[in-house]
């Protein structure tokens, strides 16, 4: 039902092995929300791990707007 969503950025290495996921819309939303949280309470720490993050949880929640947008 879904279209493939990938994950490219600009340090994407083809050459390394990756890891692909089935998951239920609802953990999806899960993971969102986890990492929604972890931004708002972020301590600190490597400023590109923060922004991996915010890519990362921007990249999820396109898949739940597609999700939502096809269901409907």
């Amino acid at each position: 039902m879904m279209d493939d969503f990938t994950l490219e950025s600009e340090d994407f290495d083809e050459n390394l092995p990756y890891v692909e996921l089935q998951l239920d819309i609802n953990d999806v939303h899960l993971i969102y929300r986890s990492m929604d949280k972890m931004l708002e309470t972020w301590p600190g720490g490597h400023p590109q791990e923060q922004e991996r993050l915010f890519y990362l949880r921007d990249f999820v929640y396109r898949i739940i707007l597609e999700y939502k947008f096809k269901m409907e």
